[in-house]
């Protein structure tokens, strides 16, 4: 009965210690009330990181120039030129509608010159404004040289015997004598009667210059100045045996 109670005893005391060592470890990592009802740490408020202000691209830098105006936008204080917009603009008053646009690096210029040598003196003075840094494409134009127009030749109006009234293909024969006189108005133009040898030729030269005078008013008709408008008579007033030939009147310019 001693043994039984000594070894009772031992393992009360055993357990006791043990259980004792178990609440002491669960006291010294706080876990004494339980881990279910412990309150929560709060966790640490991180300190907030400084948002770095949004960073804005420069404007990309171009530009536009006329013979009366000088335009940029974006950063230009790279470029030496833009700081002479006269020097270009003067540059740009040799033509019609010339332009330059481009940017730092690539330039074009446009419009519209008299000749092949004004354009490659455009271009070239364009090249030493910009330097050699900028490539300058030059698509300025020349103007066509005009075609030169040769006088037309004398215009032949017949007439019926003894009438001074102009035929209807009249119109169609003088059209290339008044455009003529259009175009040039230095030109003028001369008039010639001519008559049949038949009749009375006093008669005949009265109606030869009649017929003259109505291609003269068919010409005043249609624009011509009378002072650019002048009468010669020929050295042989009939038309020789073709009587046909013979009665007309020749309108040519000189």
């Amino acid at each position: 009965m001693s043994n039984h109670n000594s070894s009772y005893n031992f393992w009360t005391w055993l357990v006791a210690i043990l259980l004792a060592l178990v609440l002491m470890w669960a006291f010294l990592t706080g876990r004494a009330s339980g881990g279910c009802c412990s309150p929560t740490a709060a966790a640490p408020i991180e300190e907030a990181m400084p948002v770095a202000p949004a960073v804005v691209a420069a404007e990309a830098f171009n530009f536009s120039a006329s013979c009366n105006d000088f335009t940029i936008n974006g950063d230009a204080a790279a470029y030496a030129w833009v700081s002479s917009p006269d020097a270009l603009k003067s540059v740009l008053c040799g033509g019609e509608g010339l332009a330059a646009k481009g940017d730092g690096k690539n330039v074009v210029l446009t419009g519209e010159v008299d000749s092949d040598a004004t354009k490659q003196k455009i271009g070239t003075d364009a090249q030493a404004y910009f330097g050699s840094d900028v490539t300058v494409d030059n698509q300025i134009t020349v103007k066509a040289a005009p075609v030169a127009m040769e006088a037309p030749p004398a215009a032949k109006l017949y007439f019926d015997t003894g009438k001074t009234a102009l035929k209807q293909e009249a119109d169609a024969s003088l059209a290339p004598i008044i455009e003529w006189l259009n175009a040039h108005p230095d030109a003028k133009a001369v008039i010639s009667g001519f008559h049949d040898p038949r009749g009375n030729l006093k008669a005949n030269e009265d109606l030869a210059y009649n017929r003259a005078k109505t291609a003269q008013a068919a010409l005043v008709t249609a624009g011509v100045d009378v002072m650019r408008i002048e009468f010669v008579k020929p050295e042989s007033v009939d038309g020789g045996g073709d009587l046909d030939e013979a009665r007309r009147v020749e309108v040519s310019v000189k």
